[in-house]
């Protein structure tokens, strides 16, 4: 945990930009986690009735500008997909497909995908019926079980570590060229006889009777089958419902439930834009979102910090 951001922000749409800039102006380590050319502000082909633009201009103009604008204040960016948070730990865990992130508070402005439901043939069928998306909760079921993991980097590998206490076989799905991770974690895993890492890997398909029983991955181009009796899955699959209900109250949407000032059920959580649970889904009104929850979060952060620092 050496490096541990005041903020991170979830979507990097126009409430989670405008988050940032508010956030980095106060001089706070802010992190904005994006994927790329994806978003509704992006894909807009024209906005005009965006106040200050009277001939208006593309979504992904606007989305350049206002990202160049929180670069200024020092704000990172980092392209990855976020899998889940742990509300627990402190600071807080953001999970990513790449690695695991450390932050005193959390934005989530991730907007509403309408691809989010996607999922592999096979995952809904068989969710709760061997198909997973957390090692650490659901381990203990694979005692003496053949188990597959799917994804890249640190939280494919921190749960298929975490596999080895129970599970007989671990096989990991790598879909880089590599298993990118800690060092220590990588040494161990390879150096034990019953864990398996391939490479280049794309699961295709998740066959079973009633539970779980095969997998279908494609490795380098030829699709393989392979033996398995559970499948955790780390590819940002979940549904809007299925992610954010870990650990924040939903309405009968899905939608994230806020106050007023942005603030979820969980201390040093926010949503912002489209994700929150309200009426009117518009840039402008993403951006009004977005700025309340970065005020916000900052006086979350450095209360926090306050008390952190007095208690040592």
């Amino acid at each position: 945990m050496n490096n541990i951001y005041d903020l991170v922000i979830i979507g990097a749409g126009p409430a989670g930009l405008a988050a940032a800039i508010y956030a980095g102006r106060a001089n706070l380590k802010v992190l904005v986690l994006e994927k790329e050319n994806t978003g509704s502000l992006i894909m807009a082909h024209k906005i005009d009735n965006y106040p200050g633009f009277p001939h208006g201009l593309t979504g992904k103009d606007l989305y350049q500008e206002m990202k160049n604008q929180a670069i200024n204040f020092k704000v990172e960016f980092k392209t990855a997909t976020f899998l889940g948070l742990d509300v627990f730990s402190n600071p807080k865990v953001v999970k990513t497909d790449v690695e695991n992130l450390h932050a005193h508070g959390v934005i989530v402005a991730t907007g509403w995908s309408k691809n989010s439901n996607s999922k592999i043939p096979g995952e809904h069928e068989f969710l709760g019926k061997g198909v997973s998306y957390c090692a650490t909760c659901d381990g203990a079921f694979t005692r003496g079980m053949t188990v597959s993991l799917f994804g890249k980097g640190e939280e494919v590998a921190e749960e298929a570590l975490f596999l080895t206490r129970y599970s007989k076989q671990i096989q990991i799905f790598v879909t880089d060229k590599n298993l990118q991770c800690n060092h220590d974690i990588l040494e161990t895993l390879t150096s034990n006889e019953n864990v398996k890492i391939f490479t280049n890997a794309t699961l295709k398909e998740i066959q079973g009777s009633e539970y779980v029983e095969k997998v279908l991955v494609d490795i380098d181009g030829e699709t393989k089958e392979f033996k398995s009796d559970y499948a955790f899955l780390y590819l940002g699959t979940k549904s809007p419902s299925e992610l954010y209900g870990e650990f924040a109250k939903l309405d009968n949407q899905g939608y994230i439930i806020t106050n007023e000032l942005m603030k979820t059920n969980i201390d040093g959580v926010f949503a912002a834009g489209d994700i929150r649970s309200k009426t009117i889904r518009q840039v402008t009104t993403a951006t009004s979102d977005g700025t309340i929850a970065g005020m916000e979060a900052i006086k979350y952060v450095l209360l926090k910090k306050k008390r952190e620092s007095n208690n040592q």
